[in-house]
Order: structure tokens, then sequence, then C-alpha cells
């Protein structure tokens, strides 16, 4: 009251006293002001608070100053966020960082928790290393997923709010892909696997490129030809230069990233001489003949050596050949072949023995190679001449055929039935003509047998002229 009120002042203060006792026990809070409303302070929880109030008329003419003092001490509030939020780059290496605004008296320790969601509403999935602090360094087990940042509020007498939780505004991206290190891991020596050793970032890997190259000593380099896996054995040809790799990561979205080369090793040196792979080739037969392929490494080849044994049932071996191949016979059958192949370099320098044993040789299919009748004479003994061939032979079935007419080649496949003059005669390995042979031709059909009773094709074989009287 006093006329129309100019720019009234007001200030703010706390103290400890429920009575005002005067100003000298006040302690301000603020300035004097226009401003009436006033925001009360973390300090001034358990204090009075009171306000003092200037009157003043338009032409800065002042009143008497007034006081009014609350009723009860300030309280604080429960504890709560005013707000959170994530700030920071959402691709993988990338920092996160969670931001809050804290009210309800002195903050104690609040608890946070960031968490990784497949989809944005589900519960997610507690991130335990990072529990307790507010930044976050994205890590590869987040590509794809959400974020988020939990914050509960704890007043430092203990007492918990409301969680609150801020999730981000995007998928975490994969990073970009590059190597962090490349390097040949293994020995510069001809026919060792030289590694490559490689520390890939940024996102799930794909199919990297690898290249590698050979570089001589006066410093020129050319790419190896073929060698384009993630490992590599050097061959003869390298032989006094280095090898070195390069590599282009590429992340599985086949997203590329810079090509890294490797440091040099080398030059590589020959090694020992070395027999890598034996193996046969041919078939494992009686009459078939068995040669070998050998796979050398250890610098250039000289005259390595090959040995073939027979090895017999009582543990002896017998020496067979130093050739490059051997033809099977009947003294193999049922045994076992073996080769020794000594790797040797061209300077003389030799390397371990490598061998291989063959399975047991099988017999070969039973043959009749020839049969022939000799001069037939009556009431002497005929002994035919005949050939076998098929492991050991057995006891063969013969069948003797007397015919009054020659016949022809045709016929003989089916000698019993090729006209009604053919009478069987005999069915005995030998056979001695009688008076009812002269002057007929005689027939002989064989049925090759191996002596574990399998036969073969029947041979057949005609006398050259009749039974002589």
């Amino acid at each position: 009251m006093g006329g129309t009120e100019g720019s009234s002042r007001v200030q703010w203060f706390k103290t400890n006293s429920s009575t005002l006792n005067g100003e000298n026990e006040l302690e301000a809070m603020s300035t004097s002001k226009v401003a009436k409303a006033f925001r009360i302070p973390l300090g001034a929880v358990g204090c009075y608070i009171v306000a003092k109030y200037t009157p003043m008329t338009p032409n800065g003419e002042s009143g008497e100053s007034v006081y009014v003092i609350t009723e009860r001490v300030v309280e604080t509030l429960p504890p709560s966020l005013n707000f959170l939020s994530i700030t920071g780059d959402y691709s993988e290496g990338g920092i996160l960082t969670a931001s809050y605004g804290y009210i309800g008296g002195q903050e104690g320790k609040s608890i946070y928790n960031w968490y990784l969601h497949e989809v944005e509403n589900d519960m997610g999935t507690l991130i335990h290393e990072v529990s307790g602090l507010l930044q976050y360094r994205v890590t590869k087990d987040a590509i794809g997923k959400f974020i988020s940042f939990q914050c509960i509020p704890v007043r430092d007498d203990g007492i918990v709010g409301e969680p609150r939780t801020c999730l981000g505004q995007e998928r975490i991206r994969p990073g970009s892909p590059r190597l962090l290190a490349l390097q040949i891991v293994g020995d510069a020596v001809e026919g060792t696997i030289l590694s490559v050793e490689k520390n890939y970032w940024g996102g799930e890997e794909g199919d990297s490129v690898f290249r590698w190259f050979k570089t001589s000593s006066d410093g020129s380099q050319c790419e190896i030809r073929g060698a384009s896996g993630s490992s590599y054995m050097p061959t003869v040809d390298d032989i006094g230069f280095f090898i070195s790799v390069s590599c282009e990561p590429v992340r599985n979205d086949w997203a590329r990233g810079p090509i890294v080369l490797s440091e040099q090793i080398g030059p590589i040196v020959a090694g020992p001489p070395t027999c890598q792979s034996l193996e046969f080739l041919g078939s494992i037969m009686e009459g078939q003949r068995l040669s070998f392929i050998a796979s050398y490494i250890g610098g250039e080849r000289g005259d390595c050596l090959h040995e073939w044994f027979r090895l017999k049932a009582n543990g002896i071996k017998e020496k067979l050949s130093s050739d490059e191949f051997i033809d099977l016979t009947l003294d193999d059958v049922g045994r076992s072949i073996e080769l020794v192949y000594t790797p040797i370099r061209k300077d003389g320098i030799k390397g371990n023995s490598r061998s291989i044993i063959s399975d047991e040789i099988s017999p070969a299919d039973p043959i009749g190679l020839a049969l022939v009748i000799p001069d037939c004479h009556q009431n002497q003994e005929i002994v035919p001449q005949k050939t076998y061939f098929g492991g050991q032979e057995g006891v063969g079935k013969y069948t003797w055929h007397r015919t009054k007419t020659k016949p022809n080649g045709l016929v003989l496949t089916d000698i019993s039935s090729s006209s009604e003059d053919v009478v069987m005669c005999g069915q005995t390995f030998t056979y001695t003509p009688s008076l009812e042979d002269v002057g007929a031709y005689l027939v002989l059909q064989w049925l090759p047998t191996r002596v574990d009773g399998q036969s073969g094709k029947p041979l057949v074989a005609i006398s050259s002229s009749a039974v002589i009287p």
C-alpha cells in the first residue's frame, strides 16, 4: 500500500531458528532482486526460509522492509532424475556417454547399468563389465543391437528412487574393416608352411584377400601365382628370395578396408631332401606292372634311390629290383611288396627314406594261354603241351572228343554239339588212342582252374592230323 507499486525487491535468507531475531542471524541465499520466485537450493535443507520484502514506488522511493519466515524447515525431495541421455558414436569401437540430472537431497552412490537389446522393447542383457560406469566403449558383440543405460538414483542416506532408462537412438554399426597387425609365422625354409597371423577388426570378418610376393636380393618383386590363401609353402623356385604377404580385410557384408603388407621373411633356404608323399601306381595283381609316384622337396632333386622288396611270411625281405617299376609274378601272389624311396639332393645330400607296403598280391583270373596236341599214334599215350596263368594252378577239367571231320574254329567253341559224329572219348589230361580213334581227329577241351577252385574260360585244341595206326 502507499500508492502505485514500483520495482519492489525481494531477498532470500536461511536460518536455523524458527523465530526472527534480526537480519544479523540470517544467511543470505540471494541478492535483492525484483523477481519474486526463488528455487530452493540443496543447501537450505534443514533450515527455515526467510524472505525480505522491500516495497518501492515508481519513482524509486523505498519503504520499510518486512520479513516472513516459513513454518517448518526445508525438507529434501525423494531422489529422482530430471533428465537422462546417451551421446556418442553408435559404432563398434565408439564411446557412448550417459548423462543425467539428479534431484532429491545429496546424491549418494547411484547405480548405473548398460544393457544390450535384440529389439527395442525386449528386457535386454546386462553388460557386466561396465556396470557402475557412465561410459561404454562399444564392443563387437553389440553390433546390430540396441543399447540402453539405466540409472537408479540413490540419496546419501541410502534412500533409493525410481529407476530410469534411456534407449540408444540406433542400432550399433560394425566398425570399418581394418588390420591391427599382420605378420608371417614359420621358418624361411623350402617345404615349410608359412602362415598368416593377423589381428582383424571391424565387425565379422568375411573372405579377406591374400596375395603372396617374393622379392629378390636386388629388390625386384613379383606376385606368386596361385598363392591366394592364408598359408603358403615355399618351393624350390623360391630359394634365395624373400617372402611377404598382403591382406585386404573384407567384412562379411563385403565392405573392404585398406590393404596391409607384411614384413618380409627370408631369404628362403633349401630344405633337407624329403619325400613328402609316396604311393603305388597300378593294380596289385599278378601279371600287372607296379610303379610309383613320389613327391620330392628339398632343393634340386638328384638321383633318388628306389628299391623293391618282396615280404615273405617269415618276415624276411627279398630285394627284387631298383628299377622304376616291377612286373608282379606268381611268386608275389599272397605276399606284399615294399617300396623304399630315398630322396637325394643334387649336391648328394641324402634325406630320410620313406617306404610303403602294398596289400597282398592277388592272383590273376585263371587263363589257358596255350594248348597243343602232339602227333597222335594208336596205342601211344598223348601228353598235351599247355601253358597256364593265374595264380597257383589247380586240377583242371579235360574232355577228349574224336571226330571224322576236322572242325573249324567256330565249331570248336561247342565241339560236343557240333555234329553227330563227334564222340567224347576221355576225361583225363593224357589220352591213349585206341583202334576206334584211328583215322579220326582228336579234340581236347581244357577248363583252366585255380587252386582255390575258380575256373576260367575253356581252351580247345585239335590234333594237326588224324590218329595214325
